[in-house]
Parts: structure tokens; sequence; C-alpha cells
């Protein structure tokens, strides 16, 4: 048996590995740091959009309790369902642009994260690694396997930019229709 499995560890190739940080390349890559601004500057409208709702809500329902008083049971039942409605519009509007911006944040980082995947194949290839594991998974290794850097500059050549594409998204079903 010992002969067998002698021959079996020739026929194998030494392991030669390298080491990708992905969280570095995903925030340290050209491309990524090309959309933070715009992701940004998304996330700070759709906050206010929402606090600009959230007060016109709140000035509603403030004004629909004052009338409660003056007006007939039926007249403050009736404001208070369409209230009720547009709360609820507002509620799914908000829903529907916070998907909208995730799904275009997602779809931006597996863009980059497919082109980091070609990029780092040739990494491979070029230093003839036969196995490539992401930092987070590693516990310990020697700094010469980290090949992040090379990674890095591959892809921010391949691609030194990228656009943010937000897909439509349909305020009924609040579902994309890219």
């Amino acid at each position: 048996m010992g002969s067998v499995s002698g021959a079996v560890a020739q026929e194998l190739p030494l392991p030669k590995i390298g080491i990708v940080d992905v969280q570095k390349v995903l925030r340290d890559s050209k491309a990524a740091q090309s959309v933070r601004p715009e992701f940004d500057r998304m996330r700070k409208a759709f906050q206010k959009q929402v606090s600009e709702q959230e007060q016109r809500l709140r000035q509603a329902e403030q004004e629909l309790t004052r009338q409660r008083a003056i007006l007939a049971p039926e007249a403050f039942t009736q404001k208070r369902r369409a209230f009720s409605e547009e709360a609820r519009n507002a509620q799914n509007s908000v829903q529907a642009r916070r998907r909208q911006l995730d799904k275009a944040f997602d779809d931006t980082k597996n863009e980059i994260l497919k082109n980091l995947v070609i990029v780092a194949r040739e990494v491979a290839e070029s230093r003839k690694l036969n196995m490539l594991l992401e930092k987070r998974f590693v516990f310990l290794s020697a700094a010469t396997m980290d090949v992040t850097d090379e990674v890095i500059s591959r892809l921010d050549k391949r691609l030194p930019k990228i656009a943010v594409k937000l897909p439509d998204v349909d305020q009924n079903s609040g579902k994309g229709n890219n």
C-alpha cells in the first residue's frame, strides 16, 4: 500500500497558494472608489426624501387629530382612511426605493467581483499558482503569498471606473423591471 500512495503523491502537484484580500479589493480598487461618491449622494438623497415624507405625514396626522373634534364621525373616518392609505403608499415607495438602491449596489459590487475573478485568474497563471484563497479564510500565511496588490493593480487597468445603474422599480409591486 505504501508504494501506491507514493505513486499518487508523485502525480499530485505541490500546492502553490496565493492569498487575496477581497474586502481590500472592494474598498481600494479604482472601480470601487469611483462609485463611492455616487452611492453616498444617492443615500443622502434617499434619507432626505424619507425625512420629508415623514415630516409631511406627521403634519397630516396632527391636522387630522386637530380636525377630529370639528368633523362629523363619518367625515373623520373617511379622512382617517385616506391618511392611512397615504401612509401605506409612502411606506411602499420608501421600500421600493430602498430595494432599488440595494440592487444597484449589489449589481455594481457583482460587476467588480466578476472582473476580480478574471484578473485573479491571470495573476494565478502568471505566478503559476494552483490555488487562490480569500484572506478572511486564512488564519496565518506568509506575506509573500498575498497577491492582493497585484490583483488591484490589474483590476484598476481592466476596470478603472464603473457606472451605477439604477433599476426601474414599479411603485405598485416594488419589483424591478430590468
